[in-house]
């Protein structure tokens, strides 16, 4: 190993305050993702995640790399701030980088760059503005895309690669990232792809207990499931998110039984106005739009699943009631015989949707094939701390509960999550009984106000 002078070891610790100097990661360069990790791909002067004897990993800076594979790092001591060279073997190294930090990957029509750790030892992975990005989840979209796609999304010129070098790096230094774990919920603005696991639960998916989420300004939470005597499958889908700033983004949708289907792809239609939502509430937050562009994205989110269920030839159709909730203001779009309905602190019924269907007739729906397009119907409501709103396919509307019922039920309850489960309970258990028609059952309610734990 070669022996470091004070005045090198000085030189490279400087590293460990600044930006790592990107450069732009060509995927199709590789042929599995193990190949990221890759020691060749490190030269002195790198930057890299370090696990420490005790405690969380630590950042270091490459000293030297020897043909043993033995990596000599610098780091710096937490306690005395004193610079010191740290050995690890190659293999040591590769499992704590699955990443390499400075990396910059333009990814399904977005920059994203592998920034360096954050004060918890993760890896730190940023979009566009600094947003955060789940660094396993970019992990596993990049394997996809490597071992799966064998392309590249989008094909860069080279004047777009020097471009996008230079003028999108990241304005946060590293230490003002914000660690995942210091928010009750992951912003929509920092998810790379939705799933069950961060608020899209649709395609034949269903909910064991309910998906709860607490933001600053309001909390929420979704059921859905099968239902009782009605299908083996099912095939309502719901979203809910919050942006950075504490807004809800949510959506119900429930894929009409007696139009087409596609059972290799139960709940096709209705996954499809879910993804939709997503993508388009995700641009409004990462933009922080307002109200009316807010609306505008709904709108646009339905038009675009009208469309790709359209195209899936399968005649099927679904419903799409989305909203934007802050706490002043509830922006909701609906379509179709799901529906909304806004309740006072104490219960009382204010106000609903008006549903767009008869009986089992629906006269409006994302991919009917009998109408060129669909109508609509937009609301904004005066919402207050306190105040409920509650999301239901016509599981939940067509149950047979009165609204002063339906009231109790949310004040008996109180908190989002208590009245989701209680709202599961009472309709399941009308559906057992046929005083509520069986049919698939998704519930999401809003409570305006209520605190963060």
């Amino acid at each position: 190993m070669t022996k470091r002078s004070e005045s090198e070891l000085r030189a490279l610790g400087k590293k460990l305050a600044v930006e790592p100097e990107y450069k732009l990661l060509e995927l199709d360069g590789f042929t599995v993702v193990s190949e990221l990790a890759d020691i060749g791909r490190y030269a002195i002067g790198d930057l890299v995640r370090v696990p420490r004897t005790v405690g969380k990993c630590t950042l270091g800076v490459i000293s030297e790399v020897e043909p043993s594979g033995i990596v000599s790092i610098v780091v710096r001591s937490v306690a005395t701030g004193r610079l010191s060279i740290k050995e690890l073997d190659s293999t040591s190294l590769m499992e704590a980088n699955p990443l390499k930090i400075g990396d910059f990957v333009y990814l399904d029509g977005s920059p994203f760059w592998v920034a360096g750790i954050d004060p918890e030892g993760e890896i730190l992975v940023l979009g566009r503005a600094g947003r955060r990005v789940d660094p396993k989840e970019f992990h596993e979209r990049l394997r996809e895309i490597i071992e799966e796609d064998h392309e590249v999304t989008v094909q860069i010129s080279p004047q777009e690669r020097a471009r996008m070098a230079t003028d999108l790096t990241p304005s946060r230094p590293l230490s003002m990232a914000r660690p995942m774990g210091t928010s009750p919920y992951v912003p929509i603005e920092s998810i790379l792809r939705a799933d069950s696991g961060y608020g899209l639960i649709a395609g034949n998916k269903e909910t064991d207990t309910v998906y709860n989420l607490r933001s600053p300004l309001a909390s929420a939470a979704l059921h859905t499931n099968r239902g009782h005597n009605y299908k083996s499958w099912n095939e309502d889908g719901g979203a809910l998110f919050a942006d950075a700033d504490g807004r809800l983004f949510l959506g119900v949708f429930d894929q009409a039984g007696g139009e087409g289907s596609d059972e290799n792809n139960r709940g096709a239609a209705s996954a499809l106005a879910a993804e939709m939502l997503f993508a388009e509430m995700q641009q409004v937050a990462e933009q922080r739009g307002g109200y009316d562009e807010a609306e505008a994205a709904l709108v646009k989110a339905a038009q675009k699943a009208h469309v790709a269920i359209v195209a899936r030839g399968r005649g099927e159709v679904t419903t799409f009631v989305g909203a934007m909730v802050d706490h002043e203001i509830a922006v909701i779009v609906n379509v179709g015989d799901s529906g909304a309905m806004h309740f006072s602190s104490r219960g009382k019924h204010l106000r609903s949707t008006e549903a767009q269907g008869v009986g089992r007739v629906l006269l409006e729906g994302l991919g009917m094939l009998r109408k060129r397009s669909f109508e609509h119907q937009a609301y904004r409501w005066g919402v207050q701390t306190g105040d409920y709103l509650v999301f239901g396919s016509d599981g939940l509307l067509d149950s047979r509960l009165t609204e002063a019922e339906l009231g109790q039920v949310l004040v008996g309850a109180g908190g989002a999550a208590e009245a989701t489960r209680a709202l599961r309970d009472v309709v399941s258990e009308r559906m057992k009984t046929k005083e509520g028609k069986p049919d698939n059952l998704t519930v999401l309610v809003v409570k305006v106000g209520e605190k963060t734990a």
